[in-house]
């Protein structure tokens, strides 16, 4: 026959902790001796011979019997306290070779008169020094119709430590939801605005005329001021804090560890494993399922908050590419107006220069068309170089809004794409374990069932004899 260790693990499955089988194959066989009918204990009982005095630990005390010199006569038990009247000859309780007794005290039983005695008893059995299940398939002195009974008590414990043993795997979550923001924050930061020289540097010369004359001051923002807009404000992260729309659960009250403090349970880091302790722990399968529940709640938050992100990125890139188109209109008004003004100039010298030498013109005429055809040569030559200086730096100006918003888009969408499938593979397999092991928790409660129910029928049956 299988050893008991064998039959309760072909009852439970996997069970490995011999240690505790020990145990349980002990504490049932004390179980099922108490639950025995007196018939049977006396049939499977043991005498042991002993004089005056012997010890009852170990042993289940059925009778004594004390010789008289013919017979064995049965002892009468009596209270320890009556010990001194079974030894008073005037006593009505006397005790006689033909009518001896017997108390038990301190672990020891004692017959009166003293003489030679007989201890029928039964065995018990020590947790300090267990039956060892895996290499027994039998118990001395015990029935053979009632081991099963042994057995049946140790399998329903061990489905007990199954299930108490039954945890879910710690779920590593390396993802960080700071990510998408920092992305977009780095993207938008990217974006300046203002023309930019060959270089690649926001310092521009402006074009001067043949006098070195300033005739551009450059592009200024609607104030007039000359600066340049600033970057982009900066993407906020969007956070889950404790008091805000998704509702945090508290710590159980009265709970010690290992459900923790109300500061574990308002950390969403901690949620998954509040799930596992409500497993480990509490053996609570549905509030395990409640906070998988609201963990996925957390999810479809966070992916509304960071739709409401994107949406506020958009806003801030529609504002930085209205902020450029402004900077390139008052760009190309100022130009315009530089050019007019040093038109301006122009005809105001070429006027000053006709009035004063008036009386030397016909003189001078060949001088004066020089000068003029030279001087209008090199205002038309600045007003070429201011046009075409600026129209570079509106270039170089569109190109890299356009591109730092196309890397800014990309980083995002990639982010948020990836956040959203790192977190939902981590959802599906934390909930596939989860319904992994409720199953196994449920198969473990509904055997623990049927072996209870089998062994509460064969007590029973064992108590009617």
């Amino acid at each position: 026959m299988a050893t008991f260790s064998a039959q309760v693990v072909d009852l439970v499955g996997t069970f490995s902790d011999e240690t505790a089988l020990d145990s349980f194959i002990t504490a049932g066989a004390n179980e099922v001796i108490n639950a025995m009918p007196r018939p049977m204990q006396e049939r499977v009982a043991e005498e042991t011979s002993f004089t005056n005095t012997t010890t009852s630990e170990g042993s289940k005390v059925l009778h004594v019997l004390r010789n008289d010199g013919t017979i064995d006569q049965p002892c009468r038990r009596i209270p320890a306290r009556y010990r001194g009247r079974i030894q008073d000859s005037s006593d009505m309780q006397y005790a006689t070779s033909t009518d001896p007794a017997y108390y038990v005290q301190d672990a020891a039983v004692t017959i009166f008169p003293t003489g030679t005695g007989k201890l029928v008893s039964i065995p018990t059995y020590s947790e300090a020094s267990p039956l060892d299940a895996s290499a027994i398939s039998a118990i001395t002195n015990f029935p053979n119709e009632a081991e099963y009974l042994v057995v049946l008590y140790a399998a329903i414990k061990a489905l007990q430590q199954n299930m108490s043993g039954t945890t879910l795997a710690s779920a590593s979550i390396a993802y960080s939801n700071a990510s998408v923001g920092d992305g977009i924050t780095a993207a938008v930061d990217s974006i300046t605005v203002g023309p930019t020289d060959a270089a690649g540097t926001t310092d521009v010369q402006a074009p001067t005329d043949a006098s070195g004359i300033d005739v551009s001051a450059g592009p200024t923002d609607a104030a007039g001021t000359g600066s340049t807009a600033s970057t982009a404000s900066a993407y906020t992260t969007p956070t889950i804090t404790t008091g805000s729309e998704l509702t945090v659960m508290d710590a159980v009250a009265g709970e010690e560890t290992p459900l923790g403090t109300d500061a574990d349970f308002d950390n969403w880091a901690q949620w998954f494993n509040v799930a596992s302790e409500y497993i480990e722990d509490e053996e609570d399968v549905e509030l395990a399922n409640a906070q998988i529940s609201k963990i996925r709640t957390f999810i479809d938050a966070f992916k509304a908050e960071v739709q409401d992100a994107q949406a506020a990125m958009q806003a801030l890139i529609e504002d930085a590419r209205q902020s450029t188109q402004a900077s390139i209109a008052t760009a190309g008004d100022a130009t315009r107006a530089s050019i007019a003004n040093a038109q301006n100039d122009v005809s105001v010298k070429n006027a000053s220069i006709a009035s004063q030498t008036q009386a030397s013109i016909a003189n001078a005429s060949n001088d004066v068309s020089t000068n003029n055809a030279s001087m209008q040569t090199l205002i038309q030559a600045s007003i070429a170089n201011a046009q075409n200086d600026v129209q570079a730096s509106i270039a170089k100006m569109r190109e890299s809004t356009a591109a730092s918003i196309q890397k800014m888009q990309l980083s995002t969408n990639v982010n948020v794409t990836n956040a959203a499938k790192t977190m939902e593979a981590l959802i599906q397999d934390y909930s596939a374990l989860v319904t992994e092991t409720t199953s196994e928790y449920n198969w473990f409660a509904q055997q623990q069932v049927k072996l209870q129910a089998d062994y509460d029928r064969g007590i029973q049956l064992l108590a009617k004899g």
